[in-house]
């Protein structure tokens, strides 16, 4: 039996100075579909080495994904890091990866007074 609880979409996204490990809890099973973001802040040296053993960048960009035939597109929530704001997506392919779009502050008001959530940001880094 599968275990019910996984990593879903994860990447290292540099916000000015600081960095942060970007990442999606997905607990899955007949009744249950919970899959929250999260932002955990790390250091500099942290996040060097968590890209040297693999994970990936986040795409930081300035239009919001978009759904075609065999890729998902599902809005997260909306992150306030280092100054910056920005709405979150997680993009399903053959891969699971999470897409920064730049916002402004209007445009993340708007998206949580729709609902979306605000994204939890740990920010003090472990050591």
């Amino acid at each position: 039996m599968a275990n019910p609880v996984t990593i879903g979409s994860n990447c290292i996204a540099q916000v000015g100075s600081q960095f942060f490990l970007i990442a999606e809890i997905e607990a899955k099973t007949t009744g249950v579909e919970i899959d929250p973001l999260f932002a955990i802040r790390t250091t500099a040296e942290q996040a060097r080495r968590l890209i040297r053993a693999g994970v990936m960048r986040c795409k930081i960009q300035n239009t919001v994904p978009r759904p075609t035939r065999g890729k998902d597109v599902e809005l997260k929530g909306v992150l306030f890091a280092n100054g910056r704001i920005f709405s979150v997506f997680d993009v399903e392919n053959s891969t699971d990866e999470a897409v920064l779009v730049r916002i402004n502050v209007a445009q993340a008001q708007r998206l949580i007074s729709m609902g979306v959530r605000i994204i939890k940001v740990i920010r003090r880094p472990f050591n």
